[in-house]
This record gives structure tokens, sequence and C-alpha cells, in this order.
């Protein structure tokens, strides 16, 4: 297969308002509304969000399954890692803060509202 990248990603959700909430009002990206959800895009790389259509009651994302693991989104800096950390537990959200992964990089894992897990993920000054 050829391919020059990675085109779109979707997500299920299980209530559109509480995720729009988090990734535009919390998080800060530019949302774009669609029937029963909402996209962004980062990277060159869409993501899409959709209500499920078939929605298992208090069902949350859990990364031990097979498929998804995390998204990881890049930061600019590692300042950005510290200015997001700070934001997320202002808004009283679970972090560790910033952490270093065994290859010396920095990041901030946390989850959104469906426990999806996510980092912000410095990929310099890695050693």
């Amino acid at each position: 297969m050829e391919t020059t990248g990675l085109n779109h990603i979707i997500l299920t959700i299980s209530n559109v308002e509480r995720s729009r909430a988090f990734y535009g009002d919390l998080l800060g990206f530019d949302l774009n509304d669609i029937a029963n959800g909402f996209f962004f895009m980062s990277g060159g790389v869409y993501f899409f969000f959709f209500l499920s259509g078939h929605p298992i009651p208090n069902d949350r994302f859990d990364e031990f399954r097979i498929g998804l693991d995390h998204l990881s989104f890049t930061a600019p800096d590692e300042d950005a890692l510290h200015t997001l950390a700070a934001t997320l537990k202002a808004a009283g959200l679970e972090t560790n803060g910033v952490e270093v992964y065994h290859t010396g990089n920095k990041y901030v894992a946390f989850r959104d509202p469906d426990n999806i897990q996510l980092e912000y993920w410095w990929p310099g000054q890695a050693g």
C-alpha cells in the first residue's frame, strides 16, 4: 500500500455537547459541527467525533481492548506541556502533569469525557 499519510480518525462518543466542551472549550481545537457530531483538523489529519449509534449503557473506552490505545498530539515546546497540565488540573481533570518517558521525551497524559486516553507529546530534547 502506498500512502502519503493519515487522512482521518473517527471516534464514537457518548455525549456530543460534553465532548464539544472538552475538545473545543478546554483544549482549544477549532470545531466544525456536522450531523450527530463535530470535527477538527490537527497536523493535516481530520478528527471526527460522532455520537454512538448503538451505545452500550455505561460503556467507557479501555485501551486494553484490541484496537486504539491512545491519541498523541505533538506539543510545540516544553512550555506548552506545562501550560496544558496546569489547564487540565485547574479544570479538575486527572493528570500526573508533565512526565518523562523512558526515551527522555516529555509528555502529559490525560483522558477525555469517554475515557479515551490522550497525550500531549514533546519530541524535542530526548536523551
